[in-house]
């Protein structure tokens, strides 16, 4: 059955537990800048809301590329097979959510679902990262998400007008001391 990485905003501390993991699995040493997730803060507002790949099921990532280089794998994984690749760039400027990029080498890099046990949701102790089977809830929650689709910018700036606009329609609520979520 299908699985879904899931961010459940109002849960996020912003603690970046999650981007540390993560580059330590992928870059074999802490290099959150370089991590598959992302964290994005807003201090003034008190909450923080991570970006993760959507795995998309029409991936634009896979579209663009012109070298069938971006597949998707038997799990349902959009996956980078770096042999075919030619470090062009256009999957980075066809994701609209921003999860894909490019070291300074050229070669791109995105999430890959840590082959299907994700770092990140195993350093979240507060819920807001959940990799889980597809259910109704989980479907509604990523196709909400997904609905918010980011033509311009940098990487970076299409996840920050995406989780600008998430953050604006999640649930918030009053964070206690009894707090979780």
């Amino acid at each position: 059955m299908e699985k879904l990485l899931l961010a459940i905003p109002n849960r996020c501390t912003g603690c970046n537990r999650c981007t540390y993991a993560c580059s330590a699995v992928k870059e074999g040493m802490f290099i959150p800048s370089k991590a598959r997730i992302k964290i994005n803060n807003f201090a003034h507002e008190g909450y923080s809301v991570p970006s993760v790949c959507f795995q998309c099921p029409n991936a634009d990532c896979m579209k663009a590329c012109p070298e069938d280089a971006i597949i998707k794998n038997e799990r349902g994984v959009i996956a980078i097979n770096i042999n075919k690749c030619t470090r062009c760039g256009e999957c980075v400027s066809a994701c609209q959510y921003g999860m894909m990029e490019q070291y300074d080498s050229g070669v791109p890099y995105k999430c890959d679902l840590c082959g299907g046990s994700p770092a990140c949701v195993g350093e979240c102790n507060f819920g807001a990262l959940v990799f889980k089977e597809a259910d109704k809830v989980s479907r509604k929650l990523r196709s909400q998400q997904m609905k918010q689709r980011q033509t311009d910018g940098r990487p970076d700036q299409k996840r920050h007008k995406l989780a600008k606009v998430i953050l604006k329609e999640a649930v918030r609520v009053p964070r206690t001391a009894n707090y979780m979520g």
